[in-house]
């Protein structure tokens, strides 16, 4: 325990002058950042290399969800016509597909999220969802705001919705309360400072949670939010690269309505498939959607 908090106290250091003036993240030199996560990962217990699904406890209801595809044209190929306005969505349990706030929404929707940044690919990926008119959900790391902190604040200002994905990336599950704490709230604390709201999500390394951790979220006012398709961009990956069109067959091969899609922002090859994924998605009818 001394130890972790001894490698805390030196990791964190919030509200010093960086980001443009509001909040930033230190860490230590030579701490080199965890690769990319498996969603098998520590702590999985339903989840293979084959399906891509989290770990983790047993999920809620299966949920629903189809629609037919609209007229509209965007970069990305044919996109569906918007949404009815007033409609959110949702995992309708850990780990399961986007359902909509209003059950009479027959529509298929999909869910990008980036995992383990902001990296040098960051820039990248934003790049391929601006020009496609989408916006994703980033579940940042604290070693990846320390290291491109100004990306934090350029997620957010794009329009996309910053999440929480620990400080440094361990399996949540081996830590207690306290130590869950501190790899939680020095990101509360920036993505508070960057949006002027605290953030609502969470996303386990690994995709691995117990009934401690789900009480420490509770209490810090966070939701868990899982993924429903692998994608499987840490996959097969040689010398660090994987071919983005492999990628898009992989998440082609698990995708269903409301599709909760895990990539990592932290692969080039992954950088190279997002307009590729939103292109192969919006051919099916797909819109995409990120959480309210």
């Amino acid at each position: 325990m001394k130890k972790r908090w001894v490698a805390m106290a030196l990791l964190v250091s919030v509200l010093v002058p960086g980001c443009g003036g509001g909040t930033s993240i230190q860490t230590p030199s030579g701490t080199t950042p965890p690769a990319a996560e498996d969603p098998a990962g520590p702590g999985s217990q339903d989840s293979g290399p084959g399906n891509g699904e989290p770990g983790g406890q047993a999920g809620a209801e299966d949920p629903a969800g189809s629609a037919d595809p609209g007229e509209a044209v965007g970069p990305g190929g044919p996109a569906p016509d918007p949404a009815p306005p007033n409609v959110t969505w949702k995992p309708s349990g850990i780990g399961y597909p986007l359902v909509p706030s209003d059950p009479s929404v027959d529509r298929k929707v999909a869910m990008l999220t980036f995992d383990d940044g902001p990296s040098a690919y960051t820039p990248q990926v934003l790049a391929g969802l601006r020009e496609a008119g989408v916006k994703a959900v980033f579940f940042i790391t604290g070693y990846g705001a320390a290291q491109h902190p100004e990306l934090v604040r350029r997620i957010h200002e794009e329009g996309h919705l910053l999440g929480i994905h620990t400080m440094t990336h361990p399996n949540m599950t081996e830590l207690s309360r306290e130590e869950q704490i501190a790899e939680i709230q020095p990101l509360i604390d920036l993505i508070t400072e960057v949006t002027g709201q605290p953030p609502k999500y969470f996303r386990p390394p690994y995709g691995a949670y117990n009934d401690q951790l789900l009480a420490t979220l509770d209490e810090l006012g966070l939701e868990l939010i899982n993924w429903s398709n692998g994608s499987l961009d840490w996959d097969g990956v040689v010398d660090g690269y994987k071919d983005p069109n492999q990628v898009v067959a992989d998440v082609l091969d698990q995708l269903h309505p409301g599709a909760v899609i895990l990539a990592h922002d932290t692969m080039k090859h992954t950088a190279e498939a997002v307009p590729l994924i939103i292109q192969a998605l919006r051919a099916e009818g797909y819109d995409f959607v990120v959480l309210p």
